[in-house]
């Protein structure tokens, strides 16, 4: 496909997406879908649509001739993305700069980059665990009336049909869910929209909003920073650090939660800590811990346990 472009449309390549140093121009009604996708996207996504755009990015722009669409291939989905942008990549978003119309008219050319795909319906956005752990990253609605919306999130979900919510922007067990995992919702809000937690909650962690629960040695609090996930195993786990308020690293985490079998269902929280200076961990309410609540220098495990309120139904 070639494009013929007037000069001021060539110039306004370089206002493309990513480029924030100043506010682009607006278009005119009268362009074309494909005219406001070269003034506004090709700088990221190539003039073509295939992710080669002219300027150099953390990762590549998703190539739309392949068919690598964020939340959903219909014309719907792409206009919610293209208002919305994607939090956390370079994708800004231009509800502010497009009308409704000329944001529907570069959506309806996006999706006509790739003709051959077939329209993603909602049922296709639930995220299923077949044979192996998956974990999802988003944003964490709130789990019960007055408690806050958690921007960063992490959700894991193991074959078991049992699922763990977190938040990672000082790693804390929020809740325990069994049943279906997670709807992977488009992005309708300029800050985006929260993961849909198909569960049912069976453990509530200190009514869903937990302290830290580990300390120095004379209970100064300490917090959490998240360093890895890792789904090989037949329980996904989660590797975070213990920091102080300096930002050293005193010990590092390695947890996973896993469901007993007996005549109360229990989740064990299990944690095998490495650590660098003796700690302290706090039992929440509604638990119970294995061992002591001191944590010596070395490496030590400890199991928080949690009592699961009813089965999925």
């Amino acid at each position: 496909m070639k494009l013929l472009l007037p000069t001021p449309l060539i110039a306004l390549l370089f206002l493309g997406c990513g480029d924030a140093t100043q506010p682009p121009p607006k278009p005119i009604k009268k362009q074309t879908g494909e005219q406001i996708f070269v003034m506004y996207c090709a700088m990221c996504h190539g003039i073509l649509g295939d992710g080669k755009g002219t300027v150099t990015l953390d990762r590549p722009a998703r190539s739309f001739i392949d068919g690598g669409f964020s939340f959903g291939n219909t014309v719907n989905a792409i206009l919610k993305t293209t208002r919305s942008g994607i939090p956390g990549t370079p994708m800004p978003p231009f509800e502010d700069i497009l009308d409704e119309e000329q944001t529907t008219k570069v959506a309806t050319y996006v999706r006509s980059l790739a003709p051959t795909l077939k329209d993603v319906v909602i049922e296709e956005t639930e995220l299923v665990v077949n044979n192996r752990p998956l974990v999802v990253r988003g944003m964490i609605p709130p789990i019960q009336g007055g408690l806050q919306l958690h921007p960063r999130g992490l959700v894991i979900g193991n074959p078991d049909g049992f699922s763990y919510e977190y938040r990672v922007d000082d790693v804390r067990l929020l809740a325990i869910r069994q049943g279906r995992f997670v709807e992977r919702a488009d992005w309708g809000a300029r800050g985006g929209s929260p993961l849909s937690m198909l569960g049912k909650i069976i453990v509530l962690i200190d009514n869903g909003n937990p302290s830290s629960i580990f300390a120095t040695s004379d209970m100064k609090p300490l917090q959490t920073k998240l360093v890895a996930t890792n789904t090989l195993g037949d329980y996904a786990t989660i590797t975070y650090d213990i920091v102080d308020n300096g930002g050293n690293t005193l010990a590092t985490v390695q947890e996973q939660c896993v469901p007993t079998t007996g005549a109360r269902a229990l989740i064990e929280q299990q944690l095998t800590i490495t650590a660098s200076t003796p700690l302290t961990m706090t039992i929440l309410k509604g638990t119970s811990m294995d061992d002591s609540a001191e944590i010596p220098i070395g490496t030590s495990v400890r199991t928080i346990i949690h009592a699961a309120r009813g089965s999925e139904e």
